[in-house]
């Protein structure tokens, strides 16, 4: 896979190789939140690490962090500690805004899926562009009166709360 983030629309988008082996296809659309005020580093990268959970600026915690480069890194939204039930709700609540500190925030589904499906070495881009390849879904909020606000919805463990809601997604979207 390819992966190229797109800070102007706050997508990241995953291609796989075309019949000529090059990486023109978009199989992959997901909203995020890379830095405020350009701190996300424009460039191609090759990933050199990944963590299952990984402690970030500030103390928080982030899940299926994998290294752009340097200090940079998707991962999830911000946890208080490495259990998943500390979502910090306002943090899930800025996907599709510029929003971190450089990284790129994504929902934990996301982030694992890069995790799990790209192994070190991927090619990461980093771009501004007016448009992607395939829109960005809609990101999930999290309102004040959701069940679950410090649980992210997209969270595959079975532990997650959410998994028992009908998909967990119509009681926590504004």
């Amino acid at each position: 896979y390819y992966i190229k983030v797109n800070r102007t629309t706050k997508g990241t988008t995953i291609y796989e190789k075309d019949e000529n082996g090059n990486y023109t296809v978009p199989i992959k659309a997901m909203v995020c939140a890379p830095g405020a005020g350009g701190n996300t580093p424009l460039g191609k990268f090759r990933t050199p690490e990944k963590y299952r959970w990984k402690q970030l600026l500030g103390g928080v915690w982030g899940q299926y962090s994998t290294r752009i480069t340097g200090g940079v890194l998707f991962h999830s939204c911000c946890y208080r500690t490495t259990n998943e039930s500390t979502l910090i709700t306002r943090t899930f609540n800025s996907l599709g805004n510029k929003e971190s500190l450089g990284c790129v925030r994504l929902t934990v589904a996301d982030a694992k899926w890069i995790y799990d499906n790209c192994p070190i070495g991927t090619t990461v881009e980093v771009y501004d562009a007016p448009t992607d390849p395939i829109p960005c879904p809609k990101p999930i909020r999290l309102t004040a009166n959701a069940t679950y606000p410090n649980w992210d919805p997209t969270d595959p463990n079975p532990n997650n709360p959410w998994q028992k809601e009908q998909i967990g997604r119509a009681s926590c979207r504004e």
